[in-house]
């Protein structure tokens, strides 16, 4: 997982006593079927006043947007980076096909790559957000507080 991202996880976890990272008030692992609807959905689609349960009106963030496409997604912009098939296909969780099963492994290095590119990418969607999305940001994770260049422009993700 890369660093920034990771350091998330972290403070979710410090957050509670539950062996999940998104549990229920109970602290048990979310059912998929409820995580969806509770959450997912209502986060993507957004929520109308009118809506059963609705305490605010909260616009959609990516309508129709599913898991199985985030999938696509991850794999798209690895590809993108310039991640080898092997190490694409074992990131989501598949086999590489035919002869390559055998001859081709992730390395260490290929690991790393990884890491960096999704990094890289994190840092970039911290910088392309608004001042106040940001402040929010930080307020909700003060360790993104530091100063922090990315790119070839040198971009300041946290103020």
């Amino acid at each position: 997982m890369p660093p920034g991202i990771a350091v998330l996880y972290e403070e979710l976890m410090d957050s509670h006593r539950e062996p999940f990272v998104l549990c229920t008030p109970e602290g048990h692992p979310w059912r998929r079927s409820n995580f969806r609807i509770r959450f997912w959905r209502p986060a993507w689609d957004g929520v109308e006043l009118d809506d059963a349960g609705a305490g605010e009106r909260r616009p959609p963030i990516l309508p129709t947007f599913t898991f199985h496409e985030g999938r696509h997604t991850h794999s798209t912009w690895l590809t993108e980076d310039g991640i080898p098939e092997v190490a694409r296909r074992a990131r989501l969780g598949q086999k590489m096909k035919g002869v390559a099963r055998v001859y081709d492994h992730v390395t260490p290095a290929m690991v790393n790559q990884i890491l960096d590119v999704l990094e890289e990418r994190w840092l970039r969607s911290l910088a392309s957000l608004y001042p106040g999305e940001r402040a929010k940001l930080v307020s909700w994770f003060p360790h993104l507080r530091p100063r922090r260049a990315i790119g070839p422009h040198r971009r300041i993700v946290a103020d």
